[in-house]
């Protein structure tokens, strides 16, 4: 993290993504070299569910409604997966097998689409009777985020799990709240910024697991899928799983992140760019540079 590009003043700090250890932000402090303020979301709505027992009943069927359409996604994922690797590995004739290839990826971006759509009209649903806009309780806790925001320079969003981020940042409205701010993140941090979440672990002890869409994120960067730790969690080498995933995602760019990387926006336009690359259309990689 680079200090300079940090404006004089307070930094506020999103760290639910590490749910009991949140607020332990001292190695934040000593990155950012300011006075920084944690808005403390998961804090926020543990409490607020410990009071409100039919949001916390709401919240909790949710998140199982939630889990449920994320296993029959991973279902139906899986064999189309499969399916494409098997068509795109195919010695069939070129111009037939690439008909299929085309139709094979067009049905996992269909059912990419769906999923995403099904999970929307799930947090649609909660948002009808339990959103930062109707539940009057948790209007309360935005309107106090809101004023940190107001009185802080930048925001730091930290890593931790992303699924528990992404939650907290939207049952507070964040995805409004951090529109036109000043914003630094990282690990789960950079994914929540996408405008979809994908999930993506090529090393895991169980084995591969093929990249899935989570849901919607903040779509504050519309135009890119933050892939961070990449260098240990994706199979790079392995260019027929990187191309799918590349040709999945498109038109929004899939950018491999590391410890050592660093982009800077300005709006949407990517105005630096260190150790920073993208995946290719053909499975392999390419420098991110400054546009």
């Amino acid at each position: 993290m680079h200090r300079a590009a940090l404006p004089d003043g307070p930094v506020a700090v999103i760290s639910a993504g590490w749910q009991e250890a949140e607020g332990d932000i001292d190695d934040v402090q000593q990155h950012v070299g300011r006075p920084v303020r944690d808005l403390l979301l998961y804090q926020r709505a543990e409490k607020i569910f410990e009071q409100h027992k039919d949001l916390q009943q709401a919240y909790r069927v949710r998140q199982e409604r939630l889990i449920e359409r994320q296993r029959l996604y991973r279902m139906r994922l899986r064999f189309l997966m499969d399916a494409a690797r098997q068509v795109i590995r195919s010695d069939a004739d070129a111009a037939l097998l690439a008909t299929e290839k085309r139709h094979a990826i067009a049905q996992l971006r269909a059912l990419d689409r769906h999923h995403l759509k099904c999970v929307a009209e799930i947090h649609a649903e909660f948002a009808e009777g339990f959103g930062a806009g109707s539940f009057a309780p948790l209007a309360e806790d935005v309107a106090a985020i809101r004023k940190v925001l107001d009185e802080c320079q930048a925001v730091v969003i930290t890593g931790g799990n992303v699924i528990v981020l992404l939650n907290r940042l939207l049952l507070f409205g964040l995805e409004v709240l951090l529109r036109d701010r000043q914003l630094i993140a990282w690990s789960a941090g950079a994914m929540v910024l996408s405008r979809q979440v994908v999930l993506f672990h090529d090393r895991m002890p169980e084995g591969r697991r093929d990249a899935e869409l989570l849901g919607a994120g903040l779509d504050l960067l519309p135009e890119q899928v933050c892939l961070p730790d990449a260098r240990h969690r994706l199979r790079s080498g392995d260019r027929l799983r990187m191309s799918l995933l590349g040709y999945r995602l498109a038109p929004a760019t899939c950018i491999m992140l590391n410890h050592d990387s660093l982009l800077q926006f300005a709006g949407s336009t990517i105005v630096a760019a260190e150790e920073t690359r993208r995946i290719t259309r053909n499975g392999g990689s390419s420098p991110v540079a400054a546009t």
